[in-house]
């Protein structure tokens, strides 16, 4: 799947790069919690990110209606967005993951 990245603290960038599920991990594994840091996969049907907001406090955003400006929101731990990383990239809908709330953007 292609990915994408920003990490505030050593100003790394990816852009649509096709990466493995190991790669992945690695990737944000690797990327500093520091506001303003994110990673996300652009699967077949909807991209999803996760965008570091404070210590074990990941938000996933999913956008869900953008011409109605909705997206699925949930925040996460670490280990729970490395669950949903591995959910995505065995074929599972970011659209159903558990907790997801619609929030006007």
């Amino acid at each position: 799947m292609k990915a994408f990245l920003y990490d505030i603290e050593s100003e790394y960038e990816l852009e649509n790069e096709e990466l493995k599920l190991d790669e992945i991990l690695t990737e944000f594994y690797q990327l500093s919690e520091q506001e303003g840091s994110f990673i996300g996969i652009k699967t077949e049907t909807e991209p999803i990110q996760f965008a570091y907001e404070t210590q074990d406090k990941w938000l996933v955003d999913v956008p869900y209606d953008i011409k109605n400006r909705l997206t699925l929101q949930k925040y996460a731990s670490y280990d729970e967005c490395v669950e949903i990383i591995k959910q995505v990239y065995s074929g599972f809908s970011p659209t159903k993951i558990e907790g997801l709330k619609k929030v006007s953007i």
